[in-house]
């Protein structure tokens, strides 16, 4: 099914473009030739790029028809890579101790280019240096005459049809999507009409109503359940509804812990005892529920009993559960009996081919190009009225809209691997051979995340990034990391599940099959064989330990002893565990991390040191994400700030932590650092600006002392997403205000400036300083706090901020002019908190007049976006004056106690208008909020 020559073709070429992309580094060619190894690497490049002319074609020349016969060229092809991925990791450790010397010598980082240090980090060479050098000289060497060997090998094959070949195809998944591809769901109405009388003629019934929904995996089972859902008439039946995703992780426990979580206003207690979170959901299910159970496996009928229990208890009449399942079994232990369930095939005949049609060319009724339909006919014919083989296959086809790549698809040999007649694999497999290689292996590492996980596709993004599977020479790694991610889901290779992603059961089948000799998953399933070539291991304990008390698990120990025996630990790439477990398991995790040694991702939960004390000597590693679970307070690790290479550091979950070990800004390639709450963390980083790369800084408080000046934000000019400058009376000019950068830092969308009170520094100083913190145009959200200067010439006449979405002023003062937010078309919100100059305060948007905007003469223009405006602890505002806001749909007035006028003339009529005014006793009581 999958062609093993295409496989290790393309693999070596991916593993071949990153050693390239390594020797092209301008530390490490400086290093190389220190070695005097320059010569000898420039020759290597020639031959690997010869060598990537055939390998990168070979997938594309079998796409078009041209199979390489000589299933020998395997081995020397996987040869190629296995070298070059050692090289890369050499490489890899040669730039690590670099960075290391020149770390301890404290050279700054602006001249690191100009100052090259011993290959390995020492200024005096050693024995084990000689040896290191050696071994690269060796690699080298014998990967350039491996290269040539390849390349002769695949030129004696075809290579002449590969090239040409290649050059013909295409592997550029935005090339030809010339179709819109909205979605629309054919909704069977008949079923669901089906499931909406049972509804409603259980309406009445004491006993909780079980509805099981039975089909193969594809068919639509959870689509037809969320249009039962999300249906208006379903809704007006029931006063709680719930979804669960269940799949094979059914834990009577935490599936009702999760059902808690989803009943509004319930505020139960964390706790892990099934008799409490039974009590609670008891208590709490007092309103007549919808409980949805997707995709559940569990056919025992004891724990199906003890999930229910409470259920069943509730007084209230008419409640109803819904389970869908792929397995007729599960669907007699739900209801207990054999024919009291909705039976789900594939989409009718008649509606299928119209579906199909819309997969690939957006529109169900598309009739031109008859060729392409009868093809496209055919080959619905092999997809057995499966709505997901539709989907994965219509994305490929749309994106070669062209006869022949239709007519190689129809007659494809993966077809003939169609082991049962209803089997839509073959067609999901075939979507996959047809990804281009870089999107194979972004998806395929998914295999070693269990079924039903939720992906965030930031984090995903980020995983991505540290593995080396992002490159791009001229995009920022996240923008080439999310476009990729958008085009699996445009393949339909991911599907949006509220604001996470999924992946089909199906598709993760497709992603563990390909990568079953990559990824392993140690879980309470059985264990997979376990492959030399393993290189992502994904530990998951949620189902082997009881949360309530965790005891020992024999079972799940034995399957880590039996990766202990392998040689796989030494070379593993990625390692991901989470859930809980007890000291014996602990004791043998931490023996399984210390033989780690090229690991990239590292993903750990824990609750005590012996995990910990490994990490310190993986200087590969990329990505860290450390779960600390114990209440305990612990510091996080001094020896994490010498992990050089680090690019994502993830403390979200350690419990407790309060402050930052002294020397993170040694880690000079850091792009996320991501901690708990709000971010305040990120303000304790000394000499933040030596972080070139970071993508984030929630909060920066300026101190007088060496390493938290403001122009430390200057070489920040990635930074992305929030900022907050705080205490910014220890600024004193505008020119070091100006070293901040704010200006150029044009993907930051929020913006918050404060200083400590309004009198913390004098207001002329002030108002220089605020003069050097102009914003970029591209700013979304700006909050002002604090601030005793007048108004800078960027915020008013010559304001530039005209995509604010968000403007927050907050005891401001002495500002007496605010911008002319007739020329801020996305205004939507607009907030004045403390204004003690304003008086008078008018907005009509009829008029606007060109002289000078007084804060008592504001009148807003064109600003017919803005629907919430406050005014909070205005003092001295005596008039108010609101005239033709057609889009106002809030007002909040509070604590102005000198207002005694309120004029609204054009505003939406008092049931569309929230009006909300307090502490106003100058008003007429008419006006007056209860």
């Amino acid at each position: 099914m999958f062609d093993a020559i295409v496989l290790a073709s393309a693999a070596a070429t991916w593993v071949i473009n990153k050693l390239l992309n390594s020797l092209s580094k301008a530390a490490i060619k400086a290093l190389l030739k220190k070695e005097d190894l320059d010569q000898e690497v420039e020759k290597l490049k020639n031959a690997l790029q010869r060598a990537n002319l055939v390998l990168g074609a070979v997938p594309v020349g079998v796409a078009a028809g041209v199979k390489i016969e000589n299933t020998n060229l395997e081995e020397p092809i996987q040869e190629v890579q296995q070298l070059a991925t050692e090289l890369t990791k050499y490489l890899d450790e040669l730039e690590y101790y670099d960075i290391k010397d020149k770390v301890k010598q404290n050279i700054p980082k602006k001249s690191w280019m100009k100052t090259i240090t011993h290959a390995v980090g020492h200024s005096n060479p050693t024995k084990t240096d000689k040896v290191y050098i050696a071994r690269i000289r060796a690699i080298v060497e014998k990967l350039h005459n491996l290269c040539g060997n390849v390349y002769e090998a695949l030129y004696a094959e075809k290579l002449g049809a590969i090239i040409r070949a290649s050059k013909t195809t295409s592997t550029d998944t935005r090339e030809a999507a010339q179709y819109s591809t909205q979605t629309k769901v054919f909704s069977r109405d008949n079923v669901k009409n089906k499931i909406l009388e049972v509804i409603s003629t259980r309406a009445s019934s004491d006993q909780v109503s079980i509805i099981p929904i039975v089909g193969d995996g594809g068919v639509g089972k959870t689509t037809l359940a969320q249009l039962v859902y999300n249906d208006l008439e379903v809704k007006s039946k029931f006063d709680i509804m719930i979804w669960i995703y269940v799949s094979a992780n059914f834990d009577e426990v935490k599936l009702t812990q999760k059902i808690l979580e989803q009943i509004p206003e319930c505020g139960h207690k964390n706790t892990n005892s099934l008799a409490g979170l039974q009590h609670d959901m008891n208590k709490f299910l007092s309103k007549r529920f919808l409980l949805v159970l997707d995709d559940m496996w569990e056919e025992s009928e004891g724990r199906w009993d003890k999930l229910l229990a409470p259920i069943r208890a509730t007084q209230v009449k008419g409640n109803v559960i819904l389970v869908t399942t792929r397995s007729l079994s599960v669907a007699r232990i739900t209801t207990r009996t054999e024919a009291d369930h909705i039976n789900l095939d594939g989409l009718d005949e008649h509606d299928f081919f119209p579906f199909f049609k819309r997969c690939i060319f957006g529109d169900e009724n598309f009739q031109v190009q008859r060729k392409l339909l009868k093809i496209a006919e055919d080959i619905a014919s092999k997809l057995n009225r499966n709505p997901l083989a539709a989907k994965s296959v219509g994305s490929l086809l749309r994106r070669n809209v062209n006869v022949e790549d239709w007519i190689r698809i129809r007659d494809s040999d993966e077809w003939r691997f169609n082991e049962r007649n209803d089997d839509i694999m073959p067609a999901l497999k075939l979507s996959y051979n047809h990804l281009p290689y870089h999107l194979q292996l972004l998806f395929s590492y998914c295999a070693i995340f269990p079924k039903g996980y939720k992906f965030e596709k930031e984090e995903l993004i980020c995983t991505w990034i540290a593995l080396g599977f992002v490159v791009h020479e001229r995009k920022k790694l996240e923008d080439q990391g999310s476009d990729c991610f958008d085009d699996l889901v445009d393949w339909s290779f991911f599907h949006k599940h509220e604001q996470y992603f999924v992946v089909h059961d199906l598709m993760h089948d497709v992603a563990q099959e390909v990568m079953v000799k990559k990824c392993l998953i140690i879980d309470c399933l059985d264990l997979r064989k376990v492959f030399p070539s393993t290189c992502h291991l994904g530990i998951w304990t949620e189902l082997a330990y009881n949360e309530q008390s965790i005891e020992r698990n024999e079972d799940f120990e034995e399957k880590l002893d039996a990766i202990q025996d392998k040689d796989i630990l030494k070379r593993l790439e990625s390692l991901i565990l989470v859930g809980l477990y007890d000291e014996n398991c602990s004791a043998k995790l931490a023996t399984i991390i210390e033989q780690l040694h090229y690991v990239r991702v590292l993903r750990l939960q824990f609750n005590d040191d012996i995990l910990l004390a490994s990490v310190k000597k993986f200087i590969h590693l990329r990505y860290l994400e450390l779960r600390y679970t114990s209440d305990m307070q612990k510091p996080l690790p001094k020896h994490i700030c010498e992990l050089y290479h680090l690019q994502i550091l993830d403390v979200r979950h350690w419990n407790g932590l309060n402050d930052l070990p002294e020397g993170m800004n040694n880690l000079v390639n850091l792009r996320y650092l991501l901690v708990p709450g709000s971010g305040s963390l990120h303000s304790k980083i000394s000499k933040v600006g030596d972080l070139e790369f970071l993508q984030e800084l929630k909060e920066f408080r300026v101190q007088k002392k060496d390493g938290f000046d403001i122009s430390q934000l200057g070489n920040l000019k990635e930074i992305k997403g929030s900022l907050s400058i705080l205490d910014l009376e220890n600024v004193t000019s505008k020119e070091e205000a100006t070293r901040a950068g704010i200006k150029q830092k044009k993907h930051l969308r929020t913006l918050s400036l404060s200083w400590g009170s309004a009198s913390a520094s004098p207001a002329a100083i002030q108002e220089k300083v605020m003069e050097g913190l102009k914003p970029h145009e591209n700013l979304a959200h700006l909050t002002v706090v604090n601030y005793a200067g007048a108004t800078p010439l960027w915020f008013a006449k010559n304001l530039s901020l005209t995509n604010l979405e968000s403007l927050h002023l907050q005891d401001c003062a002495t500002m007496k002019l605010l911008p002319p937010f007739q020329i801020m078309p996305f205004l939507r919100t607009l907030s004045l908190v403390g204004l003690s100059s304003l008086k008078d305060f008018q907005i009509d948007f009829r008029s606007y007049e060109k002289d000078e905007l007084e804060l008592s003469e504001i009148e807003i223009l064109n600003c017919s976006a803005l629907p919430s405006i406050g005014l909070h602890s205005c003092k001295a505002l005596t008039k108010l004056s609101i005239k033709d806001c057609g889009a106002l749909t809030k007002l909040s007035i509070a604590n102005c106690e000198a207002l005694a006028s309120l004029e609204l003339e054009g505003t939406p009529s008092s049931d569309q208008l929230m009006l909300n005014i307090q502490g106003c006793s100058q008003l007429p009581s008419g006006f007056i909020s209860n």
